[in-house]
């Protein structure tokens, strides 16, 4: 449900902020949203319905999700003849698991109050100008969404009682140190082995590929050889920068603004200090500092000891001296610290900050002042000249979508809103779209297959908050099968490296049962010009060893003494499939703050998720196994 609010948040929809109203929250059960009514129901889960558009509108959210994650290989996957059948069983699991944790919710009798809910809506950055609550955002992007204020609320509701279940289910968890110490003492462990790797270009093809063996492979895997879907547009494109260079702005429009806002430019009080700093927080540092404070404290010369006892090096250069600076701006310790002292009381104690201990003496004080006219005055007429474009963009935005959206079967009316001629695109698929549409939720509606069978406009698209769209689908192709012509010789490369690879194959598990007889295996490696590496002590954090034989390395039996473990493991080496073979002779325990400081509370907390995790899972299935669920039959 968020995914889809932020997918339709690309920019500011309303430019006037109005004043955040309370917002009336009429509550409706979950079971309304999901189903029920006249509605075609799909599935019942303890009686309670999920309608058949329920069902629809999660495979869409899915398909949409994947479509997403794998970018041009979707087509690939889509053309799965399973695809579809999948990813709808996944939309269904994921409504009948919601809806179960829902009705665990009602059970419990959980309750979240409107105000909670308030708060959560006006913290929401979609919804969000300048930080703060936008209540025109708010409305204009639920619009965008097809939600209502009820509905969206009710979601938000079901949202919060979701995670106060889920915060009392997991986080009882807890890990006894024991768990903690062996888990640490596993993470520090380090093995002694060596590495045998073997790659399938050590076992070059020889023997051409048959047109037939290039026929067969393509009849069994015409699936991966599908062309792109692809797309051609046409679009009107408004560009706030276009209109700006259209805004002029007096010089009376200038100084009016000026007198209207002088709050907007005032210069915020300012100090200037110098201080003293001892690094560090042991007992050493702060000796040190308490010393120099009381000779302070007793006449000595401040810009003396800053020069010749500061361990600020670059500040001391200037007898402890910093530049000017503002409320915020320093660590916090130490800004609080210089702006409570005076002109009578210049001399600071001793002020604790991540840094150390510092000694401050204020210098001046610039008083918070207005800044002048003369000063200010381009920053005004930019001032004006951004709100000036801004009034125009959003009113031509408004206009361009309400057109958009009378005329929907063409975008003349829509060009003519914009004076500007309809643009088009030569055909695109997803992954070499133009540069103006590379916006994956904008790509997302293009090669929506709704939005294309509908054949018309869009809504206005924000591509950002200089930027608006209006687009149209002027022409589709649909994914295709490449003739075996264009393809021919990408096969005959894959069949040879299917078939070296079972060489290299063959020959690693010769080499590994050898080693497990132990028997001699240097004339049988020498004949490939191969050899074991040296002696290597990994942890598993090393990097400079493929992943794969990292995890291998660690799965790996210990070794009794004076022997050695063996195994092997698929590896990929730079673009070639390979095998390496692993000799594990020695393993190392070691103590985990030895290798990893603070390792023991990062382990403690991952262990704590994975627990928690494998507890909402068992959960979840329990709740599964006894759910009574229903399914109709045209479904």
């Amino acid at each position: 449900m968020l995914d889809k609010m932020r997918a339709s948040s690309q920019g500011v929809v309303a430019k006037s902020i109005l004043i955040i109203i309370m917002l009336s929250f009429t509550l409706a059960g979950v079971g309304g949203y999901l189903g029920g009514g006249n509605t075609s129901v799909s599935l019942t889960v303890n009686g309670d319905e999920i309608s058949k558009a329920s069902v629809d509108q999660e495979y869409k959210n899915e398909r949409s999700r994947l479509e997403q994650q794998y970018a041009e290989q979707f087509d690939v996957i889509a053309a799965s003849p399973n695809f579809t059948k999948q990813v709808r069983a996944q939309a269904k699991q994921t409504l009948i698991s919601n809806l179960l944790i829902s009705q665990s919710i009602q059970e419990m009798d959980l309750h979240v109050g409107n105000e909670q809910i308030k708060d959560a809506i006006r913290q929401m950055p979609e919804f969000q100008v300048k930080g703060e609550f936008n209540n025109a955002q708010y409305l204009a992007l639920l619009r965008r969404a097809n939600y209502t204020p009820a509905i969206f609320s009710q979601l938000i509701k079901q949202d919060l009682l979701r995670r106060q279940f889920l915060n009392t289910l997991v986080n009882s968890e807890f890990i006894l140190p024991i768990e903690v110490d062996s888990a640490s003492k596993l993470q520090a462990q380090e093995r002694v082995v060596r590495v045998l790797n073997i790659s399938g270009r050590d076992f070059p093809e020889t023997t051409p590929i048959s047109k037939q063996d290039i026929q067969t492979y393509y009849d069994l895997n015409k699936q991966s050889f599908q062309s792109t879907q692809k797309v051609s547009i046409d679009y009107v494109l408004l560009d706030a920068n276009n209109l700006n260079t259209k805004v002029k702005v007096s010089d009376t429009e200038v100084k009016t603004y000026y007198k209207e806002h002088k709050g907007n430019y005032q210069r915020a009080e300012r100090r200037k200090v110098a201080h003293i700093l001892i690094k560090g927080q042991s007992p050493v540092s702060l000796k040190k500092a308490q010393a120099i404070l009381i000779a302070l404290q007793k006449g000595a010369d401040f810009s003396v000891l800053a020069s010749t006892k500061s361990e600020d090096t670059l500040s001391a250069k200037n007898k402890g001296e910093l530049d000017w600076f503002e409320r915020g701006v320093m660590d916090p310790d130490f800004d609080k610290a210089s702006f409570a002292l005076t002109s009578k009381a210049p001399l600071s104690g001793l002020i604790k900050s991540t840094f150390g201990y510092h000694i401050i003496k204020l210098l001046a004080i610039q008083e918070k002042e207005t800044l002048p006219f003369s000063q200010v005055k381009d920053q005004v007429f930019n001032t004006i000249k951004k709100e000036k474009t801004d009034e125009n963009y959003y009113a031509l935005q408004q206009e361009l979508r309400e057109v958009a959206f009378e005329a929907p079967d063409n975008l003349d009316e829509a060009a003519g809103v914009l004076n500007m001629k309809i643009q088009h695109t030569a055909l695109f698929s997803r992954d070499n779209a133009p540069v103006l549409l590379q916006d994956n939720a904008l790509l997302n509606i293009l090669f929506d297959i709704d939005f294309r069978d509908e054949g018309l406009n869009s809504d206005v698209f924000e591509l950002s908050d200089k930027s608006s769209i209006v687009v149209r689908i002027s022409e589709f192709k649909d994914a295709s099968t490449e003739p075996l012509s264009k393809v021919s010789d990408t096969i005959s490369t894959l069949l040879s490296e299917q078939r070296s690879r079972t060489r290299a194959f063959d020959f690693t598990l010769k080499v590994l049962d050898k080693l497990n007889k132990g028997e001699a295996v240097t004339p049988l490696l020498k004949g490939k010009a191969l050899q074991f590496s040296k002696r290597l002590t990994l942890s598993r954090y090393s990097r400079e060893i493929n992943p794969q034989v990292i995890q291998k390395v660690f799965a790996l039996a210990k070794p009794k003494t004076d022997k050695v473990t063996y195994g092997w493991v698929s590896t990929n080496d730079t673009g070639a499939t390979g095998f390496s073979i692993i000799a594990l002779s020695k393993v190392l325990d070691k103590e985990s703050a030895e290798t990893m400081p603070g390792l023991k509370d990062q382990l403690q907390m991952m262990l704590v998720r994975g627990a928690s995790d494998a507890t909402y899972q068992a959960w979840l299935a329990q709740l599964m196994l006894n759910a009574e669920i229903e399914e109709t039959s045209d479904n």
